[in-house]
């Protein structure tokens, strides 16, 4: 039981793989790792030959906002939007974080795609590799705008053959392949054609200069529709904030094409200014709209009053005002200049009213009109047309179901409430004005009661003459104001950096694809032979039998070559191979062992792992000694010694044990006279081998073997087979338990531990036979767990048999 425990603890250290065993596995497979090597280099070579290089361009630019400092323009005036906002509960998010969303925006990724036209691909194909032509093509294919929205994608081939192109191969992919036409057509460049999926002609147009590289050669044309291009080219494309303290934007683009990148970010940065100026001439073009609106409605009404003036002095014959009346006039003139103000502005008050109580205008923004003095309702109406510019900005990239969108929306219903509730307030006060100024122009006009009716009906008419002239000039003035502001919109941002970078690709990355295949290299053929000796479950060495039994072991005998069989005496006193050394050692350890035994029992576990080419091996080796030997064959059931020593022999063991014979001599046979060893067959087989074995004539014929012979090797059954290896034991001074290696499964080993522990075996010790030196793995080997060599140095200082 300790020796069990004992065997598990060794057995737990050695299944560690120490740095040795590492090493060993690279000195003695190192062809295998070089070729390992060697071939994932080649493969990584294949893979970056094959692989498109990918660039990267960078471009910074600054956000600003009205008042040219660093901001947002997302939030011109923002400043006090945002107050309002959180006055109401509501959170505003990052400005410059809305800008970068924006940049990367589905929508802008489409614009740039139908400016460079990128949902057309152009592939050329040399070898294993592929590449996607841009400024570099040989032509260029141009679409009418109705297929670019509406075409379904499809790709051809198109060889080109000087100054006409070969198109093949048409694929459609949305298409049933059976329902397609096939293709097969040559056209000049320039020369419109149709396609089975295009609903208008086509055509290539040359690229002069670079058309004589490609001659001959044929480019994959693919067309994509315009969202499947922009989701493409959008997961190239990055932006973020450089630094949270500033409103520095950068952009990044890779590509496979560095003017592709280049052009890419030009366009983006473009396509956002365009879109920036838009938003801003938004309000101006609404207030445009609604003052030529309103000059069309005064322009008319002017027009009228002026007649009815015209008509009400020629019918009245009306020149001049009455002298008598110029006081009265002169006082009444700053009361009705009043009131011409008050009523214009309460006209401008009230249709900024209607048009605010206007449901259908919900979603518009509200004109800006300098007619109102009240300075706190323009800046609430500035801050509404801000913030409904972010709403309709960010509406079309998320949706108005978008949590966000809706809090907008209800914020934008707030703030329209106030203007709308401030508005009708200012409009009571300017009505309160309007009536006071009234009453006072009412007793001035009672003053002048003894001026003739007339010249005061001709007093109203020049009034409403003023009134719409004054609303008619000031609408004109504002007119050209707002066309002004549409003719020198500029964008807020600034580019601080244009396209930029290093024309060295950072996809793939060949110093790390390389540094990881050589490790591949080097990993993948020692995970490979660390596996294999884990799944191989056979004995694999001395180590194994050390690890799992405690049992001594006695020697290593080294492969053989290939033809030789067991009948073969390998070992003589003037060879020097491994085999003969191997036995020499053995015979050493025999006396090391038990110098005094002279009765030695060979056995196995099964058939077939060498018992009988050991025990006629070590017999020889025994006797050239001087030492006269025999060789028992105990095996009488198979009788594998006495075949393969040539003849019949019909006498033998058997005869003796049972009785037929007492002449020990006359059953002996010479079967290796230069080295004194003898042999006694195992005879005929007999009904009962067992029970024979048993009989006491085995000790009495041991005995009279011992008289003549200094050493009896007795080559017994197989352990594991019958009972006859343990009957046969009991005459036995040691037990050699041959195993082969790689045959018996090492699962067996601890059954075999048990044998020992129980003493089944006489002084048993084990010889591992058919070791392949050559091939011995970490720990396996020549090397055990203990430093020493276990192969006591075949080969070293010696020659073997061939002279090597």
């Amino acid at each position: 039981m300790k020796d069990t425990v004992n065997s598990q603890k060794r057995q737990k250290v050695d299944d560690m793989l120490s740095l040795r065993d590492i090493l060993d596995i690279f000195v003695y497979n190192w062809k295998w790792f070089v070729l390992s090597v060697v071939l994932c280099v080649i493969v990584g070579r294949l893979y970056l030959y094959t692989k498109p290089k990918i660039y990267q361009r960078s471009a910074v630019m600054l956000v600003k906002d009205d008042s040219g400092s660093g901001g947002s323009s997302s939030t011109r005036s923002r400043g006090g939007t945002d107050a309002l906002m959180q006055l109401n509960g509501v959170v505003m998010g990052s400005s410059v974080k809305n800008e970068v969303y924006i940049l990367q925006s589905h929508q802008i990724m489409k614009q740039v795609v139908r400016d460079l036209h990128l949902d057309i691909y152009y592939i050329y194909k040399h070898n294993l590799k592929s590449r996607s032509l841009y400024k570099g093509r040989p032509f260029t294919m141009q679409l009418d705008s109705v297929d670019i929205e509406t075409l379904k994608p499809y790709s051809f081939q198109a060889e080109i053959q000087g100054n006409k192109v070969h198109i093949t191969d048409f694929v459609c992919v949305a298409e049933n392949d059976d329902d397609i036409p096939e293709v097969d057509i040559t056209v000049e460049f320039g020369e419109p054609f149709t396609l089975p999926s295009t609903l208008r002609p086509l055509k290539l147009v040359a690229n002069e200069r670079m058309l004589p590289d490609f001659d001959g050669k044929s480019i994959v044309v693919s067309h994509v529709p315009v969202e499947a291009a922009a989701n493409a080219y959008g997961a190239s494309l990055k932006a973020g904030e450089l630094d949270k303290e500033s409103t520095l934007v950068g952009i990044t683009c890779t590509d496979q094409d560095i003017p592709r990148a280049e052009d890419i970010l030009n366009a983006v940065l473009e396509a956002y200014r365009r879109s920036i100026i838009d938003d801003k001439n938004r309000i101006a073009e609404s207030t445009a709209a609604f003052i030529d609106e309103r000059i069309e409605l005064i322009s008319h009404e002017l027009s009228k009053v002026e007649g009815d003036l015209a008509s009400f002095k020629q019918r009245n014959r009306l020149v001049d005002v009455k002298t008598d009346a110029s006081l009265y006039l002169q006082q009444s003139s700053a009361a009705r200049q009043r009131s011409v103000q008050l009523e214009s502005q309460v006209s401008v008050v009230q249709y900024l009213l209607d048009y605010l109580r206007d449901k259908s205008q919900g979603n518009n923004l509200i004109p800006s009109l300098a007619g109102l003095t009240d300075a706190s309702i323009q800046a609430q109406i500035s801050r509404y047309n801000d913030l409904m510019l972010e709403r309709n900005r960010l509406i079309g990239n998320t949706g108005e179901d978008s949590p966000h969108i809706r809090q907008i929306s209800q914020n934008l219903d707030q703030m329209r409430q106030a203007i709308i509730a401030s508005t009708e307030a200012y409009l009571s006060s300017i009505n309160v004005q309007l009536n006071r100024s009234k009453q006072e122009e009412s007793g001035l006009s009672q003053a002048i009661s003894s001026v003739p009716e007339k010249e005061k009906q001709s007093l109203d008419i020049s009034r409403q003459q003023a009134i719409k002239e004054t609303l008619y000039t000031y609408l004109l003035n504002k007119r050209e104001e707002t066309a002004l502001q549409l003719a020198i919109t500029e964008a807020n941002i600034r580019v601080i950096e244009p396209p930029f970078g290093s024309n060295v690709p950072i996809s793939p990355r060949t110093k790390i694809i390389m540094l990881v295949m050589l490790l591949i290299g080097v990993v993948a053929p020692f995970a490979f032979f660390h596996i294999r000796n884990l799944l191989n479950m056979g004995v694999r060495g001395r180590k194994d039998i050390e690890t799992y039994t405690t049992i001594p072991v006695l020697g290593e005998i080294p492969h053989r070559k290939e033809g030789l069989n067991d009948s073969q005496i390998l070992v003589g006193d003037k060879k020097s191979d491994p085999i003969n050394e191997a036995f020499r050692m053995l015979r050493f350890s025999l006396k090391f062992i038990s110098k005094d035994a002279r009765v030695i029992m060979f056995t196995s576990t099964t058939p077939g792992e060498g018992k009988t080419f050991v025990s006629r091996n070590f017999a020889v080796t025994l006797g050239m000694t001087g030492k006269k030997v025999l060789l028992l064959d105990t095996d009488i059931r198979k009788r594998t010694q006495s075949r393969i020593s040539g003849g019949v022999h019909r006498e033998g063991l058997t005869s003796y044990l049972s009785g037929t014979t007492d002449d020990v001599k006359s059953l002996i046979i010479k079967e290796c006279p230069e080295y004194n060893v003898d042999l006694m067959p195992a005879g005929i087989t007999p009904p009962n081998p067992s029970e024979l074995l048993m009989s006491d004539r085995l000790e009495k014929l041991i005995e009279e073997l011992k008289k003549d012979y200094e050493y009896i090797v007795v080559d017994n059954v197989p352990a594991q087979v019958v009972a006859d290896a343990g009957i046969v034991n009991r005459i036995a001074d040691v037990t050699l338990y041959v195993l082969r290696e790689g045959k018996i499964d090492r699962r067996y080993l601890p059954e075999l531990q048990r044998l020992y522990s129980e003493g089944k075996f006489r002084n048993m010790c084990i010889i591992l036979n058919d070791c392949k030196m050559e091939q011995k793995r970490y720990g396996y080997g020549s090397y055990g767990s203990y430093g020493y060599n276990y192969g006591y140095g075949y080969g070293y200082g010696y020659g073997n048999a061939d002279g090597k």
